[in-house]
């Protein structure tokens, strides 16, 4: 990344993200902003010592945030911005997060939903905005339908539903499932998944993962709790019909009955595995209809609000 202009030791964007991001979502975000920055930049991963001098810091998570204002206040007299993916358990209320984030320049949420549940809550509506994730339509082409398999791009996590996976696998044996992830085998019930003859799972690099979505004609969300998913705008950019939970950005990105459908969380198996079968015979261009969530336009909205 950039040094500082000679003379100053200020950069202009210091992302912080926790240590665990290295190579993950939460360090990819502040790489694809930072890299479309004209000035000086770096990502630092929450280092226990001061972080250096700024004029505008982007912690990539709130937790990092709220301990950091505590003990370097005077972040606070730069700008501070926060990227706010999804509720988690914290060792702080919620009065104490409403505090520090009234303190912020700007908490930027990753949905609609999450926005207006900390509206309620008390943040000041000035101190908050939506920015919806982001997917490279150079790396993620379009393709056309046809192909008959549903997908699925998610890391394993008790909150990406496995069970519900497990029993759509199960009930529409005349489909086939493509899971492209990380860490599936610690699911207590991978085995039996994998033994569905309707089942595939993949563990590739990033840069292969288009040349999966290549095959999806579905693309399946089903977690319980979301900021995103970017996997599911990068499925829409490969024109594959989500059928996705009603968490995070979904509602912002998905037109029932017309660029895909949404479901409640907690909805059946049935109520899905239907939903998935109307997706088959969908003939909107769903490329067209999050063709704008680019990163270039993502990174440009956000360092706007450094010079706001």
């Amino acid at each position: 990344s950039p040094a500082p202009a000679k003379g100053s030791s200020i950069h202009d964007w210091i992302f912080n993200t926790p240590q665990e991001s290295k190579g993950w979502i939460l360090e990819a975000i502040c790489r694809e902003i930072g890299t479309r920055h004209q000035g000086s930049w770096n990502i630092v991963y929450n280092p226990k010592q001061d972080l250096p001098a700024a004029k505008n810091y982007f912690f990539s998570h709130y937790w990092n945030y709220l301990d950091r204002i505590q003990k370097q206040p005077k972040i606070l007299e730069s700008n501070c911005f926060i990227w706010h993916t999804h509720p988690r358990p914290i060792p702080y209320s919620i009065q104490e997060q409403i505090a520090g984030y009234n303190k912020a320049t700007k908490v930027i949420f990753t949905c609609s939903d999450f926005l207006n549940k900390w509206l309620v809550y008390g943040i000041e509506p000035q101190r908050a905005c939506v920015v919806l994730g982001a997917a490279d339509p150079q790396l993620f082409h379009t393709h056309t339908r046809g192909s008959g398999a549903i997908g699925l791009s998610s890391s394993f996590y008790a909150r990406k539903n496995p069970d519900l996976l497990l029993s759509l696998v199960k009930s529409l044996p005349h489909r086939r499932f493509v899971l492209v992830g990380k860490g599936w085998d610690e699911y207590h019930r991978f085995p039996e998944l994998l033994a569905c003859k309707n089942f595939e799972y993949h563990t590739v690099k990033y840069e292969d993962y288009p040349r999966l979505y290549a095959g999806f004609d579905v693309f399946l969300s089903l977690a319980v709790l979301e900021g995103g998913p970017i996997p599911l705008i990068e499925s829409m950019m490969c024109n594959a019909v989500p059928v996705a939970s009603r968490t995070g950005f979904a509602p912002d990105l998905i037109t029932h009955g017309k660029n895909g459908f949404i479901f409640d969380v907690g909805s059946s198996p049935e109520v899905i595995a239907d939903l998935i079968e109307k997706a088959f015979h969908v003939t909107t261009d769903v490329r067209s209809t999050v063709i704008q969530y680019d990163w270039d336009t993502f990174a440009r909205t956000i360092l706007s609000l450094g010079n706001s």
